[in-house]
């Protein structure tokens, strides 16, 4: 790799590169009321969740651990008890994983695991561990599916680069309930510090 060349996703093999699965979880993927847009916000993720498993590479799914509360200086804390707690505690299975994206089954030589955060984080990379993990087997690129736009992408993305990642958003693999804001940060905002891409290209990032 030329070192002119460094800040490319393109630069590095599906050895060097990580699949992040952000927030998945089915009471935010059941917020896409429009079946087409939640379809394919699905069938995107799947995509790349597929290439991923078939070409060995390393798959993290970052979920919100819905059995903790946020920090008591986060600003989320009191929407957090009013709101999304009894939310969660009145709908079944609302904080799992949305089940065509769950984790496979893993064994300990297994690429693919699972990473909790607590509610209130923007950034997924604040788990204890998933940073050197991520460091320790080499990896370089990130690339990027979630559900809000608006909230892990944006703060893993921004993370992601201030660690010295390459960081690929894929666009059809995001949503967030406020589509003008989706298509700003899409547009005007992500783009100044990570890359954003089509499904087909993240797919070959992880194929190549």
């Amino acid at each position: 790799m030329s070192a002119a060349n460094a800040y490319k996703p393109s630069a590095y093999p599906p050895s060097e590169t990580a699949l992040l699965l952000l927030d998945y979880q089915n009471v935010l993927v059941n917020m896409a009321q429009d079946q087409e847009h939640k379809d394919k916000l699905v069938s995107s993720a799947k995509a790349l969740l597929d290439a991923a498993r078939q070409n060995d590479v390393t798959i993290v799914h970052c979920l919100i651990d819905t059995a903790q509360d946020p920090p008591p200086t986060n600003k989320a804390t009191e929407l957090w008890a009013t709101v999304h707690r009894p939310l969660l505690a009145s709908m079944t299975d609302s904080g799992a994983e949305y089940c065509d994206l769950a984790a496979a089954s893993t064994s300990d030589g297994s690429k693919e695991s699972v990473s909790v955060h607590p509610p209130g984080y923007r950034s997924v990379l604040v788990d204890d561990g998933i940073v050197s993990r991520l460091r320790g087997s080499n990896i370089k690129h990130l690339i990027l599916g979630d559900v809000a736009t608006s909230g892990a992408v944006l703060g893993t993305a921004t993370h992601g680069t201030d660690l010295d990642f390459v960081v690929t958003v894929v666009e059809d693999a995001c949503w967030d309930p406020n589509q003008g804001v989706h298509r700003a940060l899409i547009e005007a905002v992500i783009p100044t510090q990570a890359w954003v891409t089509s499904v087909e290209e993240a797919v070959g990032y992880l194929s190549a």
